[in-house]
């Protein structure tokens, strides 16, 4: 319904005093003759206003000091229950109401009517389009009336009609919103009138009567909201007086969308804080206990009292509060929160149903995606002596679920390992990892010991898009698509990455530069006090390693594996190389060499023997682990129906290994070409943190070289050599794709000459390594690597500059 415009307006006024008039006379004319009282009421009134509308300086004025009286028809109207009656009599009750030309008393009057009309069963959409103009026109209605405005639509919301059901689901969401607008609107008004201070006894004894401590509005927003919590606790309402009954959902809604709407009355007023944590968060808690107690296929121990099921329509409203929580009141909760991600890591059991366990990876994800959270976890858990490493956890809960998906196919218990090329799931047809059949695109997918699970989402850097959070229709847990669950898991580590990123190489890269201009003009005590704190700091992004990286490499490592297409490898390398640039900024060399040595065993046929990477494995990390013996057979035929093979060579002999250990032709697939490419890239970017490790890197890349039959040329390049000199077998896809590895491995080393002394001391070492190794080969007569000599050569010339500056510097020092 339109509002009447400004009623200062003589036009405005005149016209409202207009339409009474035709209401009344309606009235009148359809009363006369069964209900004579209406009609003479009517005629009363009519009198009255020509009176008031005679007073042209103030009409208005005079109509609201009257409204009780002009009510008085259009009430008596609504008793007769007569429909035509009622309408008008409603219609001419929303006219006064929407020009605010109604008292406290008359809205008083008005409530009593519409609460008549509701427990007659008469005209309830109606008379909740009435309450609703009523509450939000202004702030006439307040404290027992508001209740039970709140009261009457409440009730209405579980009549037998859908509509009016859903009509009046809408209208109380609507009015609790309002009811907490009015607070934000207090809060802007400046007050001479002085409060009493809080007072925790009062608070924890609920009563109907708002704290002293708080105005108005405010105090009815505390009351509302302190009834919400009882409802939905089954206990009964102090405030909402004649309620008949509520929903346990419908509660849960109407508390997360107070939670999540205003903050700032929560963080504010420390009465609604308490209410958060003497109430919200021991209702929460106490209602999550048959998701903790439940586990699927395992059976309930001896109990006279069956477990009770987790209800997914509660489970899913409880984890939107919790979202909401963390999200918005982290600082209020610290305590609690500790407990609400503990019970968000629990959830990702495997004794969980399965749409539980999707439904916290969708909270997860949310928090992932906020720096300023993440980066309070760490603060407040991991670098707390004595407390829960709470984010190292939910890591590692993430990873352990991913590795689940691969262990405990969807859709039942743990079962045995299935046989080399019994394939779970429903993976297209695939020929060497690729899909055949006409104008068929690779999905994104993995595949781990005979389970194939599609990559079934495409989630935008940053954003969060959940789906079972949002199904507030379903009553039925929903069915899980295939690899949805593993999908959101992937993405939660992902966003995990780039938040870690950005508070490392944001926030602390951004502080070294400025504190290198700074230093110039700072003084001593300055000076130290800013790298006192540029230390903490420095602490804090080491946790945030620390924490991550077991559980992080030891979920990356077995998607790489796993992945069987060209995109999802590319998400994995990306977050294993944001890592390793990480850990070396921050001159972390365990996890930087445990990351490395991951991409490193990526890049060459599986069970590559390698001495120099199987010693820089073992890392302290739960989950996936390349076991060198195990299904020898069937990780090779995977391997290959992961990814094309693209070349077939015969291994460098290293010194290691006995003469002879090498007789075998090796094969590369595209996956493997493709991690070498990422491992070039790490090197040529951030090749002046990788220190010792370059030794790793440089050894890796000597073998695929080898592999690929690539040999040394004039001035160290590599080019491909005739095909029978070396036995290689390369595909046309790749035999085009040689020159550019070429390429890059020739730039990898030209662009020494921009690394510093120390970055360029631990690549000629590493190369110094590799070529000593190569004469020890030659000695035992086998053939060896010309890589590192040819790659010495390269960087030496490209570097010749700094001989001729040290030089000069030695001249001028003597």
């Amino acid at each position: 319904m339109a509002t009447g415009g400004n009623m200062k307006d003589p036009a405005v006024a005149k016209k409202l005093f207009e339409n009474l008039q035709s209401d009344l006379r309606l009235l009148s004319t359809e009363g006369k003759r069964k209900h004579p009282n209406v009609k003479e009421a009517s005629e009363q009134v009519q009198l009255k206003l020509r009176t008031i509308s005679a007073k042209t300086e103030d009409a208005l004025s005079g109509l609201v000091s009257a409204s009780a009286d002009i009510l008085q028809p259009f009430m008596l109207g609504c008793e007769t229950k007569n429909v035509k009656l009622i309408q008008i009599s409603l219609t001419a009750v929303q006219r006064l109401i929407s020009h605010e030309a109604i008292s406290i008393k008359a809205a008083d009057n008005i409530l009593t009517l519409l609460w008549g009309l509701m427990e007659g069963g008469q005209e309830e959409l109606k008379l909740l389009q009435t309450a609703i103009l009523l509450i939000t026109t202004n702030f006439v209605v307040q404290h027992e009336s508001l209740a039970k405005a709140m009261v009457l639509c409440l009730r209405l919301h579980f009549t037998k009609d859908s509509t009016t059901n859903n009509t009046a689901a809408a209208a109380i969401k609507h009015l609790v919103s309002i009811v907490f607008e009015r607070v934000i609107a207090e809060d802007k008004i400046h007050s001479q009138e002085k409060l009493e201070s809080m007072s925790e006894e009062e608070l924890k004894k609920g009563t109907n009567k708002a704290p002293h401590s708080l105005r108005p509005c405010a105090g009815d927003a505390y009351l509302l909201f302190q009834d919400l919590c009882q409802l939905v606790n089954a206990d009964q309402p102090f405030w909402l007086v004649g309620m008949t009954e509520m929903t346990r959902t419908f509660g849960l809604e109407l508390l997360e969308s107070v939670l999540s709407a205003f903050p700032m009355i929560f963080s504010k007023h420390k009465e609604f804080s308490f209410l958060l944590k003497e109430r919200v968060c021991p209702l929460v808690i106490k209602l999550f206990s048959p998701s903790l107690k439940y586990r699927q296929g395992i059976p309930s121990p001896p109990s006279p009292i069956p477990a009770e099921k987790p209800f997914f329509p509660i489970v899913m409203r409880l984890l939107r509060i919790v979202s909401s929580l963390i999200q918005f009141y982290y600082n209020l909760l610290t305590t609690e929160c500790e407990i609400f991600l503990s019970l968000l890591v629990k959830f990702l059991e495997p004794e969980k149903p399965t749409w539980q366990r999707c439904l916290a990876l969708e909270v997860l994800h949310k928090l992932f995606v906020q720096a300023e959270l993440v980066k309070s976890f760490c603060l407040s858990y991991d670098m707390k002596p004595h407390s829960t490493k709470i984010f190292r956890d939910m890591i590692n809960g993430i990873g352990a679920f991913i590795q689940s998906q691969f262990m405990n196919p969807p859709g039942g218990p743990a079962a045995q390992a299935p046989k080399p090329g019994d394939i779970q799931g429903s993976p297209p047809s695939l020929v060497a990892g690729m899909p055949v059949g006409g104008g068929v695109s690779p999905q994104p997918a993995f595949m781990y010991r005979g389970v194939w699970i599609p990559l079934i989402l495409v989630i935008p850097q940053g954003q969060t898009r959940p789906t079972f959070l949002e199904m507030l229709d379903k009553v039925d847990p929903p069915t899980v698509p295939d690899g949805y669950g593993l999908s959101v898991g992937f993405y939660c580590l992902v966003e995990a990455v780039r938040t870690i990123q950005f508070l490392v190489e944001g926030e602390y890269g951004n502080k070294l530069e400025k504190a290198k201009e700074k230093k110039v003009t700072q003084s001593e005590e300055q000076e130290e006090s800013g790298q006192a704190k540029s230390e903490e700091e420095k602490n804090l992004y080491e946790e945030l390693v620390n924490s991550s990286w077991c559980g992080m490499l030891a979920a990356l490592a077995l998607l790489l594996d796993a992945s069987t297409d060209e995109s999802a490898t590319a998400s994995v390398l990306k977050c294993m190389e944001a890592y390793i640039s990480l850990c070396g900024k921050l001159e972390m060399s365990t996890p930087r060499d445990a990351f490395i040595t991951a991409l490193c065993k990526a890049s060459l046929p599986p069970h590559y023997a390698l001495t120099v990477l199987n010693t820089h494995g073992n890392m302290p990390q739960k989950g996936h682990i390349r076991s060198p013996s195990q299904d020898l057979q069937s990780t090779h035929l995977e391997a290959n129906e992961r990814s094309q093979v693209v070349a077939v060579g015969t291994p460098l002999p290293t010194a290691a290994l006995p003469v002879g250990a090498h007789q075998g032709p090796v094969m590369l697939t595209a996956k493997n070409i493709q991690c070498m490419r990422s491992l070039l890239a790490v090197a040529h970017c951030h090749g002046g943190v990788l220190g010792t490790a370059w030794h790793l890197v440089l050894t890796t890349l000597q073998h695929l070289v080898w592999i690929l039959g690539l040999k040394p040329s004039s001035g160290g390049s590599l080019k491909a050599s005739q095909p029978d000199s070396t036995g290689a077998v390369i595909t046309t896809a790749v035999m085009a794709d040689l020159p550019v590895l070429s390429s890059m491995l020739s730039r990898l080393f030209e662009s020494s000459q921009y690394l510093d002394d120390v970055a360029l001391h631990h690549l000629i070492d590493a190369l110094c390594k590799l070529s000593a190794e190569s004469m020890d080969l030659a000695y035992s007569n086998r053939e060896p690597s010309l890589f590192a000599v040819a790659k010495l050569l390269e960087t030496g010339l490209v570097n010749l500059s700094r001989v001729k500056f040290y030089g000069d510097q030695s001249q001028h020092i003597y």
